[in-house]
């Protein structure tokens, strides 16, 4: 198994963006709970996400997500 590097990050969205996980639209000037999720292997490009705060709590507590996470 590849070596993979993981960074999630707690940042407001500087841009209009919805959660990866469950779709809530996010205002940049009112959103300060999101979670930019990034992971890198070597053989890969750099997949990146946002999770809202809700669906960070869900998942730094046990419970599987499915983050929709775009290449960069």
């Amino acid at each position: 198994m590849p070596n993979v590097v993981l960074s999630l990050k707690r940042t407001r969205s500087d841009q209009k963006q919805a959660c990866g996980v469950c779709g809530a639209a996010f205002i940049p000037l009112e959103d300060s709970g999101s979670r930019v999720f990034k992971m890198k292997t070597p053989d890969h490009d750099i997949l990146t996400g946002l999770m809202c705060g809700g669906c960070h709590s869900k998942w730094s507590g046990g419970t599987t997500v499915t983050l929709d996470a775009t290449k960069e």
